[in-house]
Parts: C-alpha cells; sequence; structure tokens
C-alpha cells in the first residue's frame, strides 16, 4: 500500500525531472536570434518532424496514414493513429500541433514515473528500498557520458525507447507507451484479485499495440512470469490470472496483426519498410549502457529466484523476454527494447539492497545513484548543447517559416515540393506538402532520391524528371542556395531568404 506521503516525495520527484526534460526546448526557444525560428524539437529531429507530419494529416481530418516523405501516391491505411488521433486533438481544441505534442509527451512522463513507483511498491515493503528502486528505473543509465568523449555511442545515448528520462527527453510516443506498460503490469499483478484492474489491464494492453504494439512482448511476457512462479507457490494453475492475461493478448494483438498485414499490401509502405531496418545494438554495447547497473541486476535475479514472488517473475519474465527479442534476427529487433531499462532498475535495486553492508551503506547507496544518472545529465547538455550552438536541424530562417507558411496556405498538401535533402524534413511536417527526398527511412528508395535531388540542386535540371517525380513546386532557400542556383522564372512568394517557385 503506497502512503499519501510517498505520493507527495514520488510528485515532487516527477516534477522535477518533467522539469529537466523541459530545458533544452526551453533553451532552443530562448536562444532563437532575431531572423531565425526554432521548431520546437531537439532529440532525434529527423524522426520528430515525421510525428508532426503524420499530426498534420490528422489535423486535416484524415485517419489514414501516409507517406509525405516519399513522392508517390497512396491510398493510405488506418494505422500510426496515436500520432493521427494527436493531430485531430489539436484540430477538435484548435491547440498548434506543437503544443499538443509537448503536452502529450509530458503527461505521457508523468503518468509513466507514477506508474514506475507504483511497480517499485509491489517489490518492497520498505519506503527507502521504494525510492531507490524507482529512481534507477527511472534515470539509470550507463557509461555513455564516458563512451561517447572516447567515439563510442552507447544505447543509452540513443535507443530512447528502453530508457525511461531518455524517452521523456524524445517524443510523445516513448513516454506513453512505456506509462501504458508499466501501468498494465501494475494492473495485471492485480487482476486474479479485481476485475476491474483485469479490465485495466487490457484496456492498457490494447493501446499499447495500437501506440507501440512491441510493447505486447515484456508486457506478455512478464506476465507470463508472474504466472509461471505463482504456480510453483500456489501448486495449481492461477487460472483467473492466466484468463486476464489471454484476455489482453486476444484483444491487443489483432491491431498489429492488421497493421503487419496493411505495410505488406500497400507497395509503397512495404517498400519503405524494407529498408526501415532497425537491428539490436550488440550484448557488449548493451551491457555498457546500463554499466553499474548490470551487475547489480545479475545480482538482483539472484535474490528474485531466492524470494519466489509474483511481482518478481514479473520482472523476470519482462527481462527474459526482451534478451530473446533482442537476440533474434530481426529487422527491427531493436524495437523489442521498450522498457528494457524499468526491469534492470528495479533488479538492480533489489541486488543492491541484498548487498548493502557497513557504515558507509548510504554514502554508497548515494554514489551509486550519482553514478546512474551520469548519462541523463550527459543528455541534457548535449540537447541544451544543439539547442544553444543553432544546430542547422533544430532551426529555419524567418524567410524560410514564412514561405513554409505560405505554402501551407495556398498549396494543396496533395502536391510535391522540391527542395534541399536538409529541407526536405522540414516541408511535410511544417506546410504539409510531399517531398522528393525528406528522410533515410520515410522516402521510398531514399539513397537513390536524395543523389537524384542533389543532381538537380546541382545543375542538371532534366524537366522530365521533374515531371516523373510529379513535382509541381520548388521550394529555394538557404540549404538550397548551398547546392546551387535558383530555378528558373520568377517566384510565386518570396519571404527574406527563401522564396517558392513553380515547375
Amino acid at each position: 500500500m503506497v502512503e499519501r506521503r510517498e505520493w507527495r516525495w514520488v510528485t515532487g520527484v516527477a516534477l522535477g525531472l518533467l522539469a529537466l526534460a523541459w530545458l533544452p526546448y526551453l533553451a532552443g526557444w530562448a536562444a532563437a536570434s532575431p531572423g531565425v525560428h526554432f521548431t520546437g524539437l531537439v532529440y532525434n529531429p529527423l524522426d520528430g518532424y515525421t510525428y508532426i507530419a503524420k499530426m498534420r494529416l490528422g489535423a486535416e481530418g484524415s485517419w489514414l496514414f501516409r507517406l509525405t516523405y516519399t513522392s508517390e501516391p497512396q491510398k493510405g491505411a488506418p494505422i500510426y493513429l496515436f500520432y493521427l488521433f494527436l493531430g485531430h486533438l489539436a484540430r477538435w481544441t484548435r491547440l498548434p500541433l506543437l503544443v499538443v505534442y509537448h503536452a502529450v509527451r509530458t503527461v505521457g512522463g508523468l503518468a509513466l514515473l507514477f506508474g514506475l513507483y507504483r511497480l517499485a511498491a509491489h517489490l518492497s515493503d520498505g519506503l527507502k528500498e521504494r525510492r531507490l528502486l524507482f529512481l534507477l528505473a527511472a534515470m539509470g543509465a550507463g557509461l555513455g557520458w564516458l563512451a561517447a568523449p572516447l567515439g563510442r555511442e552507447t544505447p543509452d545515448l540513443w535507443v530512447a525507447e528502453a530508457f525511461p528520462f531518455l524517452a521523456l527527453l524524445t517524443n510523445a510516443h516513448f513516454p506513453t507507451a512505456l506509462a501504458l506498460l508499466v501501468w498494465a503490469a501494475h494492473w495485471g499483478l492485480r487482476a486474479d484479485r479485481s476485475s476491474c484492474a483485469g479490465a485495466a489491464m487490457t484496456a492498457a494492453a490494447v493501446a499499447l499495440g495500437a501506440i507501440q504494439p512491441f510493447g505486447l512482448v515484456p508486457l506478455l511476457g512478464g506476465l507470463a512470469g508472474a504466472a509461471g512462479v505463482r504456480a510453483v507457490l500456489q501448486r495449481s494453475v492461477p487460472c483467473r490470472f492466466i484468463a486476464w492475461m489471454m484476455l489482453a493478448a486476444a484483444f491487443s494483438l489483432p491491431y498489429p496483426l492488421y497493421t503487419l498485414w496493411a505495410i505488406h499490401a500497400d507497395p509503397v509502405l512495404a517498400a519503405w519498410n524494407a529498408q526501415n531496418a532497425t537491428p539490436s545494438p550488440s550484448l557488449l554495447e548493451w551491457l555498457l549502457a546500463f554499466g553499474l547497473l548490470a551487475p547489480l541486476a545479475a545480482v538482483g535475479v539472484a535474490v528474485a529466484l531466492r524470494r519466489r514472488r509474483g511481482e518478481d517473475g514479473l520482472l523476470l519474465g519482462w527481462a527474459l523476454a526482451t534478451a530473446v527479442g533482442l537476440a533474434l534476427p530481426l529487422t527491427l529487433a531493436r524495437r523489442l527494447s521498450l522498457g528494457l531499462g524499468v526491469p534492470v532498475g528495479l533488479l538492480a535495486g533489489m541486488g543492491w539492497w541484498r548487498l548493502r553492508r557497513g557504515q558507509w551503506r548510504a554514502s554508497l547507496q548515494v554514489a551509486l545513484v550519482g553514478f546512474c544518472v551520469l548519462t541523463p545529465l550527459f543528455l541534457l547538455a548535449l540537447g541544451v548543447g544543439a539547442a544553444v550552438g543553432g544546430h542547422p536541424l533544430l532551426y529555419l530562417s524567418d524567410g524560410e517559416w514564412a514561405v513554409l507558411d505560405w505554402l501551407r496556405e495556398h498549396v494543396s498538401h496533395e502536391e510535391v515540393v522540391l527542395c534541399a535533402p536538409e529541407m526536405g524534413i522540414f516541408i511535410p511536417a511544417w506546410a504539409g506538402q510531399r517531398v522528393v527526398y525528406g528522410h533515410p527511412f520515410e522516402t521510398v528508395e531514399a539513397e537513390t532520391r536524395r543523389a537524384q535531388v542533389e543532381r538537380f540542386w546541382r545543375g542538371e535540371r532534366d524537366p522530365t524528371w521533374l515531371e516523373e517525380m510529379g513535382v509541381e513546386y520548388l521550394f529555394y532557400g538557404p540549404r538550397e542556395q548551398a547546392l546551387g542556383p535558383p530555378p528558373a522564372g520568377e517566384p510565386l512568394f518570396e519571404a527574406g531568404n527563401a522564396a517558392i517557385y513553380r515547375r
């Protein structure tokens, strides 16, 4: 049972972590100099703009996902509904897309942190131990802060779905999916005692399957682990618990399976999926990413096996299901790491609690937490540095922004715009039109298209190729100027250092 005074502490820590997660974004807005527009994204902006582009489809009233970073015409399919829904939410509330995006990122992060403490409370009755488990799961990372200066990028610096604090920094759907995962796990542990908890777990699993279907692997693996431990302890099959687990699987799996079918049934989506490879980092990289938590988690596994509680079985099943998934030769194996930092952090806390000895244990515990938050602090420093330093993927000139406004209001969003490769990431997000090249994964035949676009701007201007790509408009701003001269003719609209031309 979690007491009210505990929730006050958790709320204070959670709000503090969320405030830290806002620092790079606030730095970006504060650092924007006259003539420059901060886009509002910092971490992994290449993917972040694609989320805004998906939201724009929803804001225009569509429930069909289409690739806007490629010029091929598409019918669309009702998949990737999370960002489409956020776009509809922005339309219903008349709020800017970016406001809705960051609001959901923040609310999802708060729900995630509260859910983490709920899980910690299942594992320990001691207040101090619960707090340690919570902190290690929420913020714990490894040696990324040390490896990066040495030229090695470990997963705790970039695999945002695996580490809760990095998820808070990066986008809206990772913290939301992680929140659903940890709350579904919490409710699942109570499903055999409460039908309300079972129903809540099922609903959370369905939502998780719609937002991040790979999260169903650790959830169902964890519930299976809890069921196995309970069966051993009770010397009987926990039928009610297993029934709720099967019901959650039955309701949550159909939509991900439909998504898989829809992608392979559409030639354009299938071509995109074929190049959308996200293999898992190596075992050594994962060990470096967790640092001190990895050996402590191994001790935690021994503790869990010895005391044999259903809650411990959840962590063991979660970690085992994730480890098996990451080891499989799958092109999307990395996606199965969703929430891996949760069981590792909780098990590490259990391991530390068993090992702590002597008069220096309090100081060593503080040192442990401090060591594990070095990577989160390093990530904050990187984000603030990129924002203050004016990274070109985070900023647009006022001229570029004005032309994007004009495109959004005056040109159909079904049209194709040709621009420089770097500018291609912005147009679908902030204006709504498709581009010939804009993203290394979401542009079909991305390497070929990028080379063709660069050749065009450097002077090989074949009008037949423009027609084949369906190009009707050409964007010419500072990024295009760095590659070559402007198109022929007079611009349709011009603002500052950017203009739009008709083919």
